[in-house]
C-alpha cells in the first residue's frame, strides 16, 4: 500500500500528542464522576474546571458561558433549538446547521463565499453563519455581519459556527458580540467526540435531553473530564503555534498553486480573493470530474477531498460550490486541499506534480 500524504485536515486532524497525553493522564488520575462529592469525584471536578478555565481564556469567553458537547453537530443543534420563530442561515453553512433548520431563509454569498445580508427577514429569531467555511476557507467579516444583523433583525440571536476556524485563526467570542458559537475539537487535534457551545452570559439555554441537570441544567449527562482535558491541551497548542503556522501554511499553499498553474494555466483557486484560512485550497480545473480525480490521487498516495466529508459521495457539486454559481464543468472539478502543522514542502510539491499529471490525463 502506498504511504498516504494526508491533505484533508479540514475533515479531521490527527490527534495531537499533547491531547493524547492529557487524555491518558486524566483517565489515570481524573476518571471519577465530577458530580460526585467524594475525593475521586472532586479530583475529576478539579481537572475539569482547570481545563474549562484554559479553554475559556483561549476563546475569549467566561467559563460559565461554555457548554461542553459531543462536537460541532450537537452544539449547532442545541443553539438552533433555542429559536422561537424563523431562522436564517447562509447558503454555504454546514449541513449540521441547514438540516437542523428546515425551511430556513437562505442568505446568499458572493463569488468568494462572503455572506450577503440582502433580504434578511426582519422577523428572524436566529441567524446562523460560519466563522470560516470548511470547503472554501473563506473567513467572514464577523463584526460587520453582527452589526448588520442587529440593525435588520434586532431581536435575532446570532449563531457563529466556528468549528472550522477555531485554533486556526484568532477568535475572541466575547468581543465578537455573537450569542452562540460552536466548536469541534477534532478539527484542531483533540479527539473526536468533544466540542462545545458558547452561550453569551444572560441567555437561557434549554437542554436537548433531560437528565441529571449537569452543566447548569443545559446539557445533561456525566461530564467527561478526560475529553475536556484533551480539548484544552489541543487548543492550547494550536493557539500557541497559530501565528507562525498561518504564515508557513499560507506560503506552502501559495507555492503549491503556483507550481500547478505554471503547467496548468486554466487551474483556479476558488474564493482566493477573500480573507481566508491559511490552510485551505479549493482547486478547480474545467473538464476534470472531482470524484474520479480524488480516487486517482488516492491511488497515488494523496488524501484529498471533494469538500465536506459528511456530504461526500453524492456525485454532484456540494451546496457550497453550487452557491458560487460556477460554470458546470468547473463546479464538477473542485477538490479541496487542506493542510496542517505536520504538512511539509516536499509533500505539497509531490502533490502538485501528481495533480498536474492526473489533470493532463482527465481534462
Amino acid at each position: 500500500m502506498t504511504a498516504t500524504t494526508y491533505l484533508d485536515w479540514n475533515a479531521t486532524a490527527p490527534v495531537r500528542a499533547c491531547a493524547r497525553a492529557a487524555w491518558l493522564a486524566a483517565q489515570d488520575h481524573a476518571w471519577g464522576n465530577p458530580s460526585s462529592i467524594h475525593g475521586a469525584g472532586q479530583h475529576a471536578r478539579g481537572a475539569l474546571d482547570e481545563a474549562k478555565r484554559s479553554i475559556a481564556k483561549l476563546l475569549g469567553a467566561k467559563t460559565h458561558e461554555l457548554v461542553f458537547t459531543s462536537g460541532g453537530t450537537e452544539a449547532n443543534a442545541l443553539a438552533l433549538a433555542q429559536a422561537v420563530g424563523p431562522i436564517a442561515a447562509s447558503a454555504i453553512d454546514h449541513s449540521s446547521v441547514l438540516r437542523n433548520a428546515p425551511g430556513a431563509h437562505l442568505l446568499q454569498v458572493d463569488g468568494a463565499g462572503r455572506v450577503q445580508l440582502d433580504g434578511l427577514p426582519s422577523t428572524s429569531a436566529l441567524v446562523a453563519f460560519q466563522f470560516a467555511n470548511n470547503e472554501l476557507g473563506t473567513l467572514q467579516d464577523v463584526p460587520a455581519l453582527v452589526a448588520g444583523i442587529r440593525a435588520q433583525a434586532p431581536q435575532a440571536r446570532i449563531l457563529l459556527d466556528a468549528c472550522q476556524g477555531a485554533g486556526k485563526a484568532p477568535l475572541h467570542l466575547n468581543a465578537l458580540g455573537v450569542d452562540f458559537a460552536s466548536i469541534a475539537g477534532h478539527k484542531f487535534g483533540a479527539p473526536k467526540g468533544c466540542g462545545l457551545l458558547y452561550v453569551r452570559s444572560g441567555l437561557r439555554l434549554s437542554p436537548l435531553l433531560r437528565g441529571g441537570r449537569q452543566q447548569q441544567d443545559r446539557r445533561s449527562g456525566t461530564e467527561d473530564a478526560p475529553q475536556t482535558c484533551a480539548l484544552a491541551a489541543a487548543l492550547t497548542e494550536a493557539c500557541a503555534e497559530q501565528e507562525t503556522e498561518t504564515v508557513r501554511q499560507r506560503e506552502l499553499l501559495t507555492a503549491c498553486f503556483a507550481r500547478i498553474q505554471l503547467q496548468l494555466p486554466a487551474a483556479r483557486w476558488l474564493a482566493h480573493e477573500a480573507p481566508r484560512l491559511a490552510n485551505t485550497l479549493s482547486l478547480a480545473h474545467d473538464g476534470a470530474i472531482n470524484d474520479t480525480l480524488v480516487q486517482r490521487l488516492d491511488l497515488r498516495g494523496f488524501a484529498v477531498s471533494v469538500g465536506s466529508a459528511c456530504m461526500a459521495g453524492k456525485g454532484e457539486p456540494s451546496h457550497v460550490i453550487a452557491a458560487l454559481s460556477l460554470p458546470r464543468d468547473r463546479a464538477r472539478s473542485v477538490i479541496r486541499i487542506s493542510i496542517g502543522h505536520l504538512t511539509t514542502v516536499a509533500e505539497l510539491t509531490s502533490f502538485a506534480d501528481a495533480y498536474i499529471s492526473e489533470i493532463n490525463r482527465l481534462a
